[in-house]
């Protein structure tokens, strides 16, 4: 039984770090479309989308793309 809530002690852990990167990735969004609507671009860049997207695979790729939903809301937000 130690060692299973060993293993989920690990899994908080990381889940922690994972919500923190998410946070901090979301700011530089924020930055990103503050840029993007000072120099009148599009929320979306789908040059950029494709390269990322077909950079992933499977289930990672699924993630990534709820990301970039998200990204973009708060891109058109701003």
């Amino acid at each position: 039984m130690k060692y299973l809530e060993d293993l989920r002690k690990q899994i908080d852990s990381l889940d922690e770090q994972i919500v923190a990167l998410l946070v901090k990735r979301m700011e530089i969004v924020k930055e990103i479309g503050k840029y993007k609507k000072e120099n009148n671009l599009p929320p979306l860049d789908d040059i950029r989308w494709q390269e990322i997207i077909k950079s992933k695979k499977g289930f990672i790729k699924k993630i990534w793309e709820i990301i970039h939903k998200e990204a973009l809301k708060i891109e058109k937000k701003i």
